[in-house]
């Protein structure tokens, strides 16, 4: 790490803050706390008080902090206490489920309070199935099968009827579209148990967030109170930022894990893409190093990860580099090490997973290293703002119509839908959708309600991560590689891409739209590939306008329309080839915001496309500081002329149909999100434009026209039309 500048900042180790419930703890409990030499810290109590007093809870503590506990306590406590009580535990992956249940079985068998902990999910055996929904009081599953069960009421009444408690963890991971869908799922959950008279508190576990309080009862529909004291210890952890000079975030990535796994530090490695973590582990093993080093992401066969999770706990495996994967809190051991190769688009997700090493009270080592990308550099140029900077809001959409629709559906389903006792779950949209529903003959009214009367189970082909069901299987001969969501097949597995699954690199052949198969072969290129594509955009309603001063933002309903062209072909991200494609256009309705510019901005006709694109890449770069999203999540078209404003404009967009609350908060929080962008332009040294400021990898048009004078020159503008106070530079 020789070439690169480096910040360091060490973080002192902290003693351990303890309390004492004041609320009622039984003898069971409190010789249990003895036996195994547990003290509580100060937000175990805290939650324990506030659970006893019927409150709804998120725990927003750090990682490695004791929130199982805090939260397991009460649930286990009312448990002893109530022997029909009965309680979901829901998970966000499988091995975090595994993991979870070993701790809950110890209690449980500790306090001998026979709540036959089980997990009931996909892999859960159908013979198995009966006695866990008759005779567990505690079931441990996820959000997906909680999804289908819904639809089996008669086989779980008793459970729902005596259903206490609904713990979620690591809750801030259900943003977005799935996040949006869960918040609906949650819905139906609740109508489901209300049914049944039964009135479940919520207890969720979770991240540091902006708006913890807000976000959980958006999640929900219901009230909370956030518990974020944290009294538990913490090691040492020396904290370092760099920037490489002379090589690719990956190449360093790869320098410094071979390194640390030299020196016998069992390190984890975290990238941003499916692509960079296969290229990562690549870049590893082409290195001299001593020991093991593989890759981990979704898409690998349940075996793969079960194996891969096994060696890194007991230390078979050296070094592991993962996606987002790996940052829930499954316990992997005790990691050494955490390198992040990129920002992984929220503080949240920084702080989750700098927080896998060190566990223990074991002194960690936790680096960042900078991407060529806008964030990035300027974290790499401000690192004092990357300590500072406050960790972002997370925005859910149940509101949206496309959405609403599936799960109104899926509610008629499961229990017959009737306005008057439900609509208070699903809002007032709830009764027109329906009527639409009805005339599609989807539902039909009865004295008991709106019943479904499809043919489909809707839970089937209502999914939760995104908007269609289909998952795409990428196999070569009849050998399945992984799965793919349909948007990722769209953007990756385009006829001549090239994909990467453990280090070997794939081309694909052929795409079996009507079976949702990626046929592909092996390639021993060293090339990957990139799509060039167009969008247009319609404005279908405007909905609000926000003045920010001087400067009007728009908001509203809009029509994408994005279409494939062709692909560039990169050797170490220089273009060599590029190759047309003729397929078909892909279009969605969604939420956008946009501004349009004035003849009197001072930009030459000239100048202006590459001003306007420019600012647009600026913009969408800047939107996650403020707002828990990923570059994919929100999309943006630039124009020197638009036909539905008449005049210069930006659009920034919902990537998904319908819209999940991005484009609204952007317009809510524009003049913030104008000042970063324009301090991330500002602050690059590049002359013209580059990927360390204005390149976008997402970017169809091969990121041309781009004028990085103008660009500045338009955000100061806009950002003095906003109110703001700015000095031209």
């Amino acid at each position: 790490m020789d070439d690169q500048n480096m910040y360091v900042i060490c973080e002192e180790s902290r003693d351990p803050q303890y309390q004492v419930p004041k609320s009622p703890v039984s003898e069971k409990l409190s010789n249990y706390l003895t036996e195994k030499n547990i003290r509580l810290y100060t937000h175990q109590a805290e939650t324990f008080d506030r659970v006893s007093a019927g409150k709804n809870v998120i725990i927003t503590t750090p990682t490695a902090s004791g929130k199982t506990l805090a939260y397991a306590l009460p649930v286990l406590e009312r448990l002893i206490s109530d022997p029909d009580a009965t309680a979901l535990f829901i998970y966000p992956t499988k091995a975090l489920t595994r993991d979870q249940l070993l701790f809950i079985r110890d209690a449980d068998a500790a306090l001998r309070a026979r709540t036959k902990p089980a997990i009931y999910d996909g892999d859960t055996k159908p013979e198995l199935r009966p006695k866990i929904r008759a005779g567990s009081r505690i079931i441990l599953t996820n959000m997906y099968e909680l999804h289908q069960i819904l639809g089996w009421r008669a086989k779980w009444g008793d459970f729902w009827a005596n259903l206490s408690f609904v713990v979620i963890d690591e809750a801030h991971r259900y943003r977005g579209i799935f996040g949006s869908n869960t918040a609906l799922l949650i819905r139906r959950l609740r109508r489901i148990c209300n049914f049944y008279d039964a009135d479940p508190q919520f207890i969720l576990s979770s991240a540091t967030l902006g708006n913890a309080s807000s976000f959980a009862e958006t999640l929900t529909g219901l009230p909370f109170t956030e518990v974020d004291d944290d009294g538990s210890p913490r090691a040492k952890r020396t904290f370092r930022i760099c920037a490489p000079k002379n090589k690719s975030c990956i190449a360093a990535a790869a320098d410094l894990i071979a390194s640390q796994v030299n020196t016998g530090m069992q390190t984890l490695c975290f990238t941003r893409s499916r692509n960079a973590a296969e290229t990562a582990a690549m870049e590893c093993r082409s290195r001299d190093i001593s020991g093991s080093v593989v890759s981990y992401r979704g898409g690998y066969r349940q075996n793969e990860r079960k194996e891969i999770e096994s060696a890194l706990k007991s230390g078979d495996i050296s070094g592991v580099i993962s996606t987002n994967a790996l940052e829930v809190g499954i316990d992997v051991g005790g990691l050494d090490a955490v390198v992040i190769c990129g920002f992984p688009g929220s503080m949240i997700s920084v702080l989750q997973q700098a927080g896998r090493a060190g566990r223990n009270g074991r002194d960690a080592v936790i680096t960042f290293i900078a991407g060529n990308n806008p964030l990035d550099q300027y974290y790499a140029r401000n690192p004092e703002a990357f300590f500072k900077a406050p960790c972002e809001e997370v925005i859910l959409g149940p509101d949206n119509p496309y959405l609403l629709s599936s799960h109104l559906l899926c509610a008629a389903a499961e229990l017959p839908y009737r306005p008057e006792r439900d609509q208070k779950y699903f809002g007032d949209a709830a009764n027109d959708i329906l009527a639409g529903l009805k005339n599609d003959r989807l539902v039909s009214s009865t004295p008991k309600g709106y019943v479904y009367c499809g043919v489909e189970n809707p839970a089937q082909t209502t999914p939760l991560f995104g908007m269609t069901g289909n998952a795409w299987s990428v196999r070569l001969d009849k050998t399945l590689l992984e799965t793919m969501d349909e948007n990722q097949a769209y953007r990756e597995a385009y006829p001549g891409a090239v994909i990467l699954h453990q280090g070997q690199r794939y081309r694909v052949q052929t795409v079996e739209p009507d079976h949702h198969i990626i046929r592909v072969v092996k390639t021993s290129d060293t090339c990957h590939t990139r799509p060039i594509s167009t969008t247009e955009i319609t404005i279908t309603a405007r909905e609000k306008t926000k003045r920010h001063n001087d400067l009007l933002v728009h908001f509203g309903e809009v029509n994408v329309s994005s279409q494939i062209l062709g692909y560039s072909v990169l050797e170490y991200d220089q273009i060599t080839a590029t190759c047309e494609l003729s397929l078909p256009p892909r279009s969605f309705v969604t939420k956008a915001c946009w501004i349009t510019i004035e003849d009197d901005c001072g930009i030459s006709p000239e100048a202006l496309p590459g001003s306007l694109h420019g600012a647009e890449h600026a913009l969408i770069a800047a939107m996650p500081r403020f707002v828990m999203c990923d570059r994919s999540d929100i999309g943006g078209v630039s124009t020197p002329f638009h036909s539905d404003t008449a005049a210069p404009a930006i659009f920034l967009y919902d990537g998904v149909s319908g819209g999940i609350g991005l484009a609204e908060k952007a317009a809510e929080l524009f003049p913030d999100i104008l000042t970063f962008a324009r301090e991330l332009v500002a602050g690059c040294p590049c002359k013209t434009g580059c990927p360390a400021c204005l390149h976008s990898p997402k970017c169809g048009n091969n990121n041309q026209p781009l004028d990085k004078a103008g660009t500045k020159h338009l955000l100061a503008y806009l950002e003095a039309e906003s109110g703001k106070t700015v000095v031209y530079k």
